[in-house]
């Protein structure tokens, strides 16, 4: 008796989906639901005798039957696959940045205290002009010693010059001239050594080369290794063209060689940072096209991927994508907010449905397809039959307001339901709790 009660049960399922969805008479569906009653009464007034054994009904085999009747109380109504033929078009924010590779640090090579500051946070400049003024105790140090290293190094050469006439008149030993030959080496060495620190320190050409004027391994004035004026002075210059867009540095303050005084940074470029959310991470590779949009500006930018970061980041969840826009004209500017389109070119094997055809149940999405019977309709009769529908599960690529592109589970040229496909999902459900009393899951 379970099961024919079942039955009625579907049928009133059935009929009322019909209403909701197709405007049924109130007259049609009283009909129906007697019609039932009467099935299940007729049922219960009737036992079954005794001996006799009820021929069982074979298992659900999956497929919705709908007769023509029920296609048009439903409002049935079918699409057919196609293959993807358009590419997929993602949808990304994200925020123009200065490129990390030119930004110039501007520190000082030693502690130093900064005299005057010649730019202001903003300015245009280029290369060798002047940033700072600074005076260093171990600035003074340095071209001190580079001055020492000098006048002993030019008197190991004039000392080995004299002892290698002296050892070929046989006046010294050669372990003497040995010697000799050894201290030269070494003062020459602490000469370049004490010219390279220089270098380290930045120090311009023009203020190296007045230290070794007039110097000799016999000083007839003692001023000489402090005739230049003001050791303890150096003048930074800028080393690159570029823009100051940050500028900490404060007249007469201290600072070490830790501090960053001030950045430079060419502006002919900026880099783009893009977030792409982690479903559609696996679409995303280098070398690919996108259209960058200053919503602001009203201007487009074409641009290419050219950085996938290797970590989503925490705070949006996001993978950060990397993209470089020229700025000829500097009318960009850092930190500006943009978006981008980035195409996806088809994938072979990918098909597109209408967003309708796509029922989502328990998180996983499905279609339902039309299926051919084993007897091809031969007759605008027989066309008129019923008909069967299998439910497909889907694999979505990309899920629009109109379209989805499904990356499996359908092929080009089947037909699936759009409009009715929420009805036959609750037939399909109802269907399978009394074929196996379990709910789908």
């Amino acid at each position: 008796m379970f099961w024919k009660v079942s039955l009625g049960a579907i049928a009133i399922a059935v009929v009322g989906g019909a209403v909701y969805f197709s405007g049924v008479t109130r007259a049609q569906v009283v009909n129906a639901l007697h019609s039932a009653n009467r099935q299940a009464h007729a049922a219960e007034s009737h036992p079954t005798p005794a001996g006799w054994a009820p021929k069982l009904t074979p298992a659900w085999n999956g497929m919705i039957t709908v007769e023509p009747a029920q296609r048009i109380a439903i409002g049935l109504r079918t699409a057919e696959v196609l293959a993807q033929t358009n590419p997929i078009r993602l949808e990304l924010t994200g925020r123009t940045a200065y490129d990390d590779s030119t930004l110039i640090k501007i520190r000082s090579r030693f502690d130093t205290r900064v005299e005057d500051v010649y730019v202001k946070l903003g300015d245009r400049i280029k290369t060798g002009d002047r940033l700072l003024e600074l005076y260093s105790n171990d600035l003074a140090q340095a071209k001190s010693d580079y001055q020492t290293k000098y006048v002993q190094w030019q008197h190991d050469v004039k000392l080995l010059t004299a002892r290698e006439k002296l050892q070929k008149e046989g006046a010294i030993s050669t372990q003497v001239l040995v010697d000799t030959q050894n201290d030269e080496q070494k003062s020459r060495l602490d000469f370049i050594l004490a010219g390279d620190k220089l270098k380290v320190y930045k120090v311009p050409e023009e203020d190296v080369k007045p230290l070794l004027k007039g110097l000799s391994d016999r000083l007839t004035d003692a001023t000489a290794l402090t005739n230049v004026a003001d050791k303890a002075r150096m003048t930074m210059l800028s080393p690159a063209d570029g823009f100051v867009i940050k500028r900490d540095v404060v007249k007469g303050n201290f600072y070490e060689t830790s501090a960053d005084l001030m950045t430079i940074a060419p502006l002919d470029h900026l880099w783009v940072w893009i977030n792409v959310y982690e479903l559609d991470q696996d679409k995303v590779h280098l070398n690919q096209t996108l259209e960058i949009q200053f919503p602001f500006l009203k201007e487009n930018i074409k641009g290419r991927v050219e950085y996938v970061a290797n970590e989503v980041d925490k705070d949006t969840r996001a993978v950060k994508v990397r993209a470089t826009v020229p700025n000829p004209g500097v009318h960009l500017k850092a930190d500006m907010l943009v978006k981008a389109q980035l195409d996806i070119p088809p994938v072979p094997g990918q098909t597109v449905i209408p967003r309708q055809a796509m029922v989502t149940f328990n998180g996983v999405n499905y279609a339902y397809i039309r299926r051919p019977r084993s007897a091809p309709a031969t007759t605008e009769k027989d066309s008129d039959g019923p008909e069967d529908y299998e439910r497909r599960k889907l694999e979505v690529a990309q899920e629009n307001t109109d379209t989805v592109i499904v990356r499996s589970g359908l092929k080009p040229g089947e037909v699936v339901v759009t409009a009715g496909s929420l009805i036959l999902s609750q037939i399909y459900e109802d269907s399978r709790m009394v074929d196996t009393g379990l709910p789908d899951t």
